[in-house]
């Protein structure tokens, strides 16, 4: 029983440290790689799975915009592409999240959200501006929430499967880039040292029962 518990706390101890949070930096990813991709394509982020669907399938396209004159862009959206996925927007202008647009990624597991970045469509910051707006849904994709850009960067949400980053046409809309934003596995679960606890008190009952 003993080497039992000490093997279990050696596992959850293990599980507990493997929990690390990921930046998922879409401006990194478009360096030197511009390029829309199809819908359903994952992309790895340090160990992390992300896969990015558009508004509709085969209409419309995520994508990853390159930096303008050292400024950062990152997330956007294409609507057609020059040569297919893998290529280049065919209209330089359509290649951020602008009126009738929406991007979603969705994690394998659940993640919590936070120290989110984004920029306009010029390239110029956006994390500051507390007037103009843009939706993001979580986990249900039509369930949208408005946001100054001031306050999205504020965020932290925990047990996010899904996000989707979407133009406000009924607000203060501004089109954007999603620079990125960090997503950490969600920790050990409460019962899991409950778990840990009432196996190490058997091991401490039976080491007793041996004793009488």
């Amino acid at each position: 029983m003993k080497k039992l518990v000490l093997g279990l706390a050696v596992t959850l101890a293990a599980f507990a440290g493997s929990a690390h949070a990921v930046y998922l930096d879409f401006v990194a990813e478009a360096a030197g790689n511009e390029r829309g991709v199809a819908d359903g394509t994952t992309i790895n982020f340090s160990g992390l799975d992300v896969t990015f669907t558009s508004l509709s399938a085969g209409t419309f396209f995520a994508y990853f915009d390159d930096l303008d004159d050292g400024k950062p862009a990152g997330l956007g959206v294409c609507e057609i592409l020059s040569a297919g996925p893998g290529s280049a927007c065919a209209d330089s202008s359509d290649d951020n999240i602008r009126s009738g647009d929406a991007v979603t990624l969705t994690f394998a597991d659940p993640v919590t959200v936070s120290n989110f970045s984004f920029t306009d469509a010029d390239h110029n910051d956006l994390n500051t501006n507390d007037i103009d707006t843009l939706l993001i849904a979580i986990n249900d994709a039509n369930d949208f929430m408005q946001y100054t850009f001031a306050e999205a960067v504020a965020l932290v949400i925990s047990g996010v499967d899904l996000i989707r980053f979407a133009f406000d046409d009924n607000g203060n809309g501004r089109q954007f880039y999603v620079n990125g934003f960090e997503a950490a596995a969600v920790p050990l679960p409460a019962a899991a040292p409950l778990l840990l606890a009432g196996l190490a008190g058997l091991g401490f009952a039976s080491k007793r029962k041996k004793k009488n």
